[in-house]
């Protein structure tokens, strides 16, 4: 066969058609192991941020759709009692420095009193040294909530009259950090019965509209 424009482009033709098969084949078989993966690792973080307990962990799941928000809440139970609750929450009106991040939030009862127990990361795309310290164990905004009462907690960093002392340098990554705490507190109080409603959760995890995050409009620096 002689070498022609018409046969280089199909043969190119072919190579690119096999190759996108190739991709989406391996696409298919991964996806359902990336979403196993994925489950498994929220679910060992729901664990995390509850105390230890003995017996098999059972989890039973609510969502409530806030907008285009989903906030997950999983009642977490052994030997027929409540462990705690966990709640998977995103900073539902506060745009990290990057995007906005995404929280597991563990609630203990105890006593007639709500406490957070334990908070993990979930998602984030912030600085690496800066806002990326939100995953540090032992953290600045980690222990600004951790052992206290959700009710007593005001969600804004200090230096705007909030609880939460900021990271350094992060000022933006912060506020996220605190508003994904109180959508998780929303959450939970969703899930007991207290906020009848989706719009009354949104209410209970904002006190402003969402804005565009000051990063994103490249305006001022993440400090």
């Amino acid at each position: 066969m002689k070498s022609s424009l018409l046969n280089m482009v199909l043969v190119l033709f072919g190579i690119t058609a096999v190759a996108a098969f190739l991709v989406g084949l391996v696409n298919n078989i991964t996806k359902e192991t990336i979403a196993q993966t994925e489950q498994r690792n929220k679910d060992l973080a729901k664990l995390e941020v509850l105390p230890t307990f003995e017996g098999e962990a059972k989890f039973e799941d609510k969502c409530c759709e806030i907008g285009e928000f989903k906030v997950n809440v999983t009642t977490v139970k052994a030997n027929d009692a409540i462990v705690g609750y966990a709640v998977e929450a995103p900073s539902l009106t506060r745009g990290g420095y990057a995007d906005r991040i995404t929280l597991m939030v563990g609630f203990v009862e105890k006593d007639d009193t709500t406490l957070i127990n334990g908070i993990k990361v979930l998602k984030q795309s912030e600085t690496p040294g800066l806002g990326a310290n939100m995953t540090k164990e032992g953290n600045s905004l980690e222990r600004s909530a951790v052992g206290k009462e959700p009710k007593s907690l005001a969600f804004a960093v200090s230096k705007e009259g909030g609880s939460f002392d900021a990271l350094t340098g992060s000022t933006i990554s912060s506020r996220a950090y605190a508003n994904a705490v109180e959508t998780a507190y929303a959450g939970y109080l969703w899930a007991k019965g207290m906020l009848p409603s989706a719009d009354d959760a949104k209410s209970g995890a904002t006190n402003t509209n969402y804005e565009e995050s000051e990063a994103q409009k490249g305006e001022i620096k993440n400090e």
